[in-house]
């Protein structure tokens, strides 16, 4: 499918839609691994770490013209910030405006909790997904000076894992 969905929809995952969303996962961490970003890393996930992932994260799934089309995880963290763990698009359908509904609806369920501001990691090598949180208003954490921002980064490096080497995080206000 190249030519852009007629229909985009996005909801909580469903059992139904669990093999499309470990396949999107597979083929992105490929895409990953393609740029470089090692698979010891970024492996994929399978079947139970999706499984997995549904107990501690609010997990969206995208449809597109009936076809699982992307899927985003995101949790609410400590001191009171919404985390964004995945956010994945089908690669054939990349570019058709699918990761910015997921990106939507996720900030509509933090805005919902009043969740000031909204934080992902992202790899450097991954050019596109950097640009495409950069368009969608995302800045890298070491400029955003909000109060949350900086608990949230000074627990991450309490914890010993703000960021892996070759990522940065970045982080869009919600409010």
């Amino acid at each position: 499918m190249t030519n852009p969905p007629q229909r985009v929809r996005v909801a909580r995952l469903q059992d139904t839609q669990l093999d499309g969303v470990v396949a999107i996962d597979a083929e992105c961490k490929q895409q990953l691994h393609r740029a470089g970003v090692s698979a010891s890393e970024e492996p994929a996930r399978g079947v139970a770490g999706i499984a997995k992932l549904t107990k501690l994260h609010n997990v969206l799934a995208a449809d597109a013209d009936g076809v699982v089309a992307g899927y985003a995880a995101w949790r609410d963290e400590s001191p009171g910030v919404a985390y964004l763990e995945e956010l994945a698009v089908k690669p054939e359908l990349q570019r058709h405006g699918i990761a910015e509904k997921l990106l939507d609806a996720v900030r509509e369920e933090a805005r919902a909790l009043s969740l000031p501001i909204l934080l992902i990691r992202v790899w450097t090598k991954n050019a596109a997904g950097k640009a495409l949180l950069e368009k969608a208003g995302f800045t890298p954490l070491a400029t955003h000076t909000s109060d949350r921002a900086t608990m949230w980064r000074e627990e991450q490096e309490a914890a010993g894992g703000l960021a892996k080497e070759g990522q940065v995080v970045m982080v869009s206000s919600l409010l």
